[in-house]
């Protein structure tokens, strides 16, 4: 990766200048070396392979530190914060934890959630079993950063046995008030053996804002674990939002994991998925809906490690205006990894000629007795279906609407959390040309 890092950057000034004695000395000594990672590659430039069609812009040039305080949220952000019903709430604005609007008081039988700050005062507990344990070898500079200035998280456990009915929900809101801030939030989830939960994370932002929101997630899923994980963003018209999310799956456990990329200016969110043990298997869905001036990028790395595993991965991108997105995966299957099965698809509507999608699946296989398949598409609408929808007395812009609606929707209709669903496919319908015959439709 190519440097373009001054040798002392302003990130290592930052990290040198803040006080970490109260943090035990395990986390202080993983700081450093993110921070040393950090120093030494610097930001991507193009010439990095998986960083060459991302527009990072201002995000490597300005210098985003954490919110001195929270801003003030508007009535419509305060609407916003619950969006599950019945949901276990963790709330974050502009980075910082706000206890008046996080709800821990209900935890089933079963589940732990905790602050980071509190799981780090543990000795021997997950933080420090697991913390930047997994997601930490992938040579990525905001998980760095993330991992070396992070003070605000969660840490979910779920026992042995366990399947909590309640949702937990992480929510991130950035202010007007977060011109210039970054967001470090660090999730760290445990689910042992034979357990099965929900977990629901959204990222959303105030328009006017140039921000950075950077998140970590990392997943340990042990024997039989069944872990369902939602992640949507809706960031600020100014707003960058670059995420990371990695899961480890043991023997038998199973991974359903759902993205929904609906604002930001710019957005990129990286998954690697490891299938460590043995019949374990991954479902990957994902849409980015990008607008006019912005870009959206998922990028996936599926590690097929072990034999008997499976994956499925289908990501769906609708762009309008004179917009662009990225969907870059890969498939690798180890030597040994025998009996896999493994498949990759990614759909791109363009609404506008203006628009720019670039599509890459990828396979990378090691061993011979395996089932994997790839495919891309992008394309426009079809004409003779707008056609023969006006001859039944729709207008055109009614008939776009509704068929960007029917591609955009198959990636909404099998949600097993109803009330995220309804919130998605709100968010679908109000950037669809001809809105009000969509929702007469419903």
């Amino acid at each position: 990766m190519e440097a373009v890092a001054e040798p002392k950057s302003v990130y290592l000034q930052d990290f040198q200048a803040r006080d970490r004695s109260a943090e035990p000395a395990w986390w202080e000594t993983r700081r450093e070396a993110a921070m040393q990672r950090f120093e030494a590659a610097g930001f991507p430039t193009r010439k990095v392979e998986a960083w060459k069609q991302t527009r990072l812009g201002n995000v490597t040039q300005e210098h985003f530190r954490p919110a001195p305080a929270p801003g003030s949220l508007g009535g419509a952000a305060e609407q916003r914060l619950a969006v599950v019903d019945d949901a276990v709430r963790i709330v974050l604005v502009d980075g910082i934890l706000d206890t008046g609007r996080s709800d821990l008081e209900r935890l089933p039988d079963g589940l732990r959630v905790r602050t980071l700050a509190a799981a780090l005062q543990e000795d021997g507990g997950v933080a420090e079993q697991h913390l930047a344990r997994h997601a930490d070898a992938e040579p990525h500079p905001f998980l760095a950063l993330n991992t070396a200035f992070t003070t605000e998280g969660t840490v979910i456990e779920v026992t042995s046995g366990a399947a909590p009915e309640q949702a937990i929900e992480l929510v991130n809101i950035m202010t007007a008030d977060s011109a210039g801030v970054a967001s470090w939030p660090r999730v760290l989830i445990h689910g042992a053996t034979s357990s099965e939960f929900t977990v629901v994370q959204r990222h959303e932002g105030a328009d006017g804002a140039a921000y950075l929101t950077a998140p970590v997630t990392e997943v340990i899923a042990e024997a039989n674990c069944n872990v369902r994980l939602f992640h949507y963003v809706d960031e600020g018209d100014s707003g960058s939002h670059l995420g990371v999310i990695h899961a480890t799956l043991d023997r038998d456990a199973q991974l359903y994991a759902h993205a929904m990329h609906a604002g930001g200016q710019r957005v990129r969110n990286d998954i690697y998925v490891n299938l460590d043990g043995p019949g374990a298997s991954a479902t990957l869905n994902g849409l980015y809906l990008v607008h006019n001036g912005q870009f959206s990028d998922i990028h996936t790395w599926v590690r097929h490690n072990a034999d008997h595993c499976s994956s499925r991965q289908l990501v769906k991108g609708v762009l309008e205006g004179k917009s662009e997105s990225v969907f870059d995966g890969l498939i690798q299957v180890a030597k040994g990894a025998q009996k896999t099965d493994a498949e990759q698809e990614n759909r791109n509507l363009l609404l506008s000629p203006k628009g720019l999608a670039h599509s890459n699946p990828r396979l990378e296989i090691y061993a011979d007795d395996v089932k994997c398949g790839h495919g891309s598409t992008v394309g426009q609408l079809d004409e003779a279906a707008v056609f023969y929808m006006r001859t039944r007395g729709v207008s055109e812009e009614e008939a776009r609407g509704v068929l960007t609606f029917a591609f955009a929707n198959e990636m909404l209709d099998d949600m097993p959390l109803a009330s995220l669903q309804t919130y998605e496919r709100e968010a679908l319908i109000s950037l669809l040309p001809g809105e009000e015959t969509v929702r007469k439709l419903l």
